[in-house]
């Protein structure tokens, strides 16, 4: 079945890119606000990312990059630490980017180990039973992250969850795959009529600029070097890379569930991790945030059923434009937060079911008492750590998030619990192994006009 989405016109194609644009530009822009770094030079490197990253992985993986939440509060210690250590404001984030460089290493250093590992032994680390709950809980914390922004205006955010509903059900071929468009247009128009959008920056700001700046590079840290402070940057962030790490086969296993292709074995950890390095290093070296996967464009593939990698790439070149626009920024940044949580709502929904359809608990042979107890461990893991332990645990300065435990609690169940293979065990253990990495028939076809 075809994957890619050449036959549809050009103008269609544009706008399918935009979705997956407009689906990551409020998180893009969050984290280098919070850190106090560039936002223009945020957006050129989620691009940029995104482009390496494809390129690095033979352009297979339907990835799109954005800044990084994983290392967000680790991020502000060390900028914080830098200022009670006299620094200023550019110094601190020079560290800050320091630290990104050093996550970056770790990141290829474990993409060369891993090559020493055969692949079969990686991968049967990850089956079924630990992607689903994994894949789950990703959607469920997203999920909830989404409804923080709908608070800010429960009209807006219920119309634009609705409206995209509704195009779901009654539209079809082209119209339905522009469902999450309509959703934004909804709910700006209600913004309009409310008073709670305008144009107002729009006007002000200018069509063209730079969106560089030699103030934040990590190689700046030379100019006030200091031997301590660089010990606290290597502390932190050595957890947070095995912490970045963790996600990102977790990214991994959603994407490949959710495209129905076993990139684990297509391209490999080892190619996606050292993509992953490769694009982190540049963007610490010229002061931007950290980029990661972001699981919003899996929700918006799953929603619409087109893998197609390319409008990933082409959403990379608009960011990429975007970066060097300050009219088209503002005119983005100025869509009301309830907006951009309703249609984020919608496709963590769609995260949520996917990892329902990889668990397969409809299935009774799937329900063996060794999968429920890793599948509903990690659930409650999560659980307890988001909702009772305020979303994470502290180990000295390093926080783990409640989808970090899971992951931990799972992968631990399932090196501790012995699977009890039957007589055919070979067959089993394969099926059970590779349950969440689906064959090429089960590929979903792109939707025609």
């Amino acid at each position: 079945m075809k994957r890619n989405v050449a036959h549809l016109p050009l103008a269609l194609r544009l706008a399918l890119s935009l979705q997956h644009l407009l689906a990551i530009f409020a998180g893009t822009v969050f984290v280098p606000i919070v850190l106090g770094l560039p936002v223009p030079l945020a957006l050129l490197f989620s691009g940029v990312s995104t482009l390496m990253f494809h390129y690095f992985t033979s352009g297979k993986i339907p990835l799109y990059y954005g800044s990084s939440f994983t290392v967000l509060a680790g991020m502000t210690f060390i900028h914080q630490q830098a200022l009670n250590m006299g620094m200023t404001d550019v110094v601190a984030d020079c560290y800050v980017c320091l630290g990104s460089l050093v996550i970056g290493l770790v990141y290829l250093l474990v993409a060369q180990l891993l090559r020493m590992v055969p692949r079969e032994r990686v991968i049967r680390l990850f089956p079924s039973t630990l992607a689903a709950p994994l894949i789950m809980v990703i959607g469920i914390d997203m999920l909830c992250s989404s409804t923080y922004s709908i608070r800010t205006d429960w009209l807006t955010g219920i119309v634009t969850i609705v409206a995209v509903a509704l195009a779901q059900l009654f539209f079809k071929g082209w119209l339905r795959l522009l469902s999450i468009l309509m959703g934004v247009m909804a709910g700006l128009v209600l913004s309009f009529l409310r008073g709670t959008f305008s144009l107002d920056a729009l006007r002000e700001a200018p069509w063209l600029a730079s969106p560089f700046s030699s103030d934040f590079m990590a190689f700046r840290v030379l100019e006030q070097w200091d031997m301590g402070m660089v010990g606290i940057v290597v502390l932190t962030v050595l957890p947070l890379a095995v912490i970045a790490l963790g996600e990102h086969v977790a990214d991994m296993i959603v994407i490949s569930r959710t495209a129905k292709k076993d990139f684990l074995r297509i391209i490999g950890l080892p190619r996606s991790i050292s993509a992953s390095g490769l694009a982190t290093l540049l963007a610490a070296v010229f002061g931007a945030s950290q980029p990661t996967a972001y699981t919003q464009t899996t929700g918006l593939i799953r929603l619409n059923r087109i893998c197609d990698p390319s409008l990933l790439r082409v959403a990379a070149v608009m960011m990429i434009v975007l970066s060097c626009c300050p009219k088209l920024t503002a005119l983005i940044s100025d869509i009301p937060g309830a907006v951009i949580g309703g249609i984020t709502f919608i496709m963590y929904a769609m995260v949520i079911w996917v990892g329902w359809c990889t668990a397969g608990l409809y299935d009774k042979k799937n329900r063996q008492v060794r999968s429920l107890v890793i599948i509903f461990s990690t659930i409650a893991a999560y659980a307890f750590t988001a909702f009772v332990l305020d979303g994470g645990i502290r180990i000295g300065q390093t926080t783990l998030t409640s989808i970090t435990v899971a992951f931990i609690t799972g992968l631990v169940l399932h090196l501790a619990i012995p699977y009890q293979a039957p007589s055919s065990s070979r067959q089993e253990l394969a099926s059970d192994e590779e349950a969440s990495l689906p064959t090429d028939h089960d590929e979903p076809q792109t939707p025609t006009t």
